[in-house]
């Protein structure tokens, strides 16, 4: 029976929960504050980071520095939503030597000096490397700007050589428009125009980005896209993540479970059933022709009127209309529900 083999990570993302405090449109993982506070447990964290401890490989800077695609990262959602877990899953990782950490955050919970320097520092005291803080056009309507400058200016001072901004871009073009509160992402693009944020902007265009954001970018037909291969790829051991449900996300690609994270080691050395996951093995073998085609004939998916914004738009709509047909590789279920 043939088997998808999954690679052992070398980094990987924590997944505290989906919840957060914004509705970013172009979340991958269509976090939003609507989510159930379903929060991981201290006992998954355990189960999880032990397995993990003996794969994460640490930034080549150091195990002490932190790079995007090293390492180990607390994530979501907002992790800072629920602050004491984070301070939990920190203080596990150090306990188990897992080198190169930090975490992402909006920094929404920046509203004063005090309160970003003490929670940094009980970060970095519990064992925390680093920080990466999230800085964009979609976070901007949500949050003041002044929080983002008071998290980057202390982070500096609490994390210093390990505070990574994503994406610096941003950050000093709002410091160049003089912005400081928060903004609308249609004023925004009124200030500097459409082409500036298709220019300017890594964008996945994917998750909720795919639906919110496609009137944007150009439609284009399925056919179109069908023969492109996956960028980056698919299966990969870098960047990978597990969210607070024990699913075992392949890279960026949301709503698809390699497996279930209490039993890693067996996903990594016994691969995945082809024959009872289907869609997977579709995805792993590049074959989104046979996906397209399957998810046609036997599920009743019909092409988007408007066409689609990117490969992965496609993918995604496609896993949208087969996630109430009960693919076991199609979690969380909830996801889908979330997009738009």
């Amino acid at each position: 029976m043939a088997r998808i083999a999954v690679p052992p990570p070398i980094s990987c993302g924590l997944f505290l929960s989906y919840r957060c405090n914004s509705r970013c449109r172009h979340c991958i993982y269509a976090c939003s504050p609507d989510w159930a506070a379903d929060w991981i447990t201290e006992r998954n964290l355990l189960t999880i980071l032990g397995q993990l401890s003996t794969r994460i490989e640490p930034s080549p800077l150091g195990r002490d520095r932190v790079s995007l695609n090293h390492g180990l990262h607390f994530t979501g959602g907002e992790p800072f939503l629920d602050f004491n877990l984070l301070l939990k899953g920190v203080e596990i990782a150090r306990d188990l030597g897992i080198p190169s950490t930090f975490v992402e955050t909006n920094c929404y919970w920046c509203a004063d000096d005090q309160t970003a320097r003490d929670r940094m520092t009980s970060l970095k005291n519990k064992g925390l490397s680093g920080m990466m803080i999230s800085v964009n056009p979609f976070y901007l309507e949500y949050l003041p700007f002044d929080r983002t400058e008071r998290a980057i200016r202390i982070g500096q001072e609490i994390f210093p050589g390990n505070l990574m901004v994503y994406q610096v871009e941003h950050y000093l073009h709002f410091r160049e428009l003089g912005i400081r509160g928060s903004l609308p992402l249609e004023k925004y693009l009124g200030m500097v125009g459409p082409q500036y944020l298709r220019g300017a902007t890594e964008l996945f265009l994917t998750g909720r980005a795919a639906y919110e954001l496609k009137s944007l970018y150009p439609g284009r037909s399925a056919r179109h896209f069908v023969k492109e291969p996956c960028q980056p790829p698919f299966l990969r051991d870098w960047h990978n993540h597990i969210d607070n449900y024990g699913n075992y996300i392949p890279g960026y690609c949301a709503g698809i479970s390699l497996g279930d994270a209490s039993d890693l080691e067996r996903i990594w050395s016994e691969g995945i059933d082809a024959e009872s996951h289907p869609v997977l093995a579709f995805l792993a073998t590049g074959d989104f022709e046979g996906l397209l085609g399957f998810a046609s004939s036997q599920f009743g998916y019909r092409e988007a009127a408007g066409g689609y914004v990117s490969k992965c738009h496609l993918c995604l709509d496609i896993r949208k209309h087969l996630s109430r047909e009960g693919f076991r590789e199609l979690k969380p279920e909830e996801f889908y529900s979330h997009l738009a």
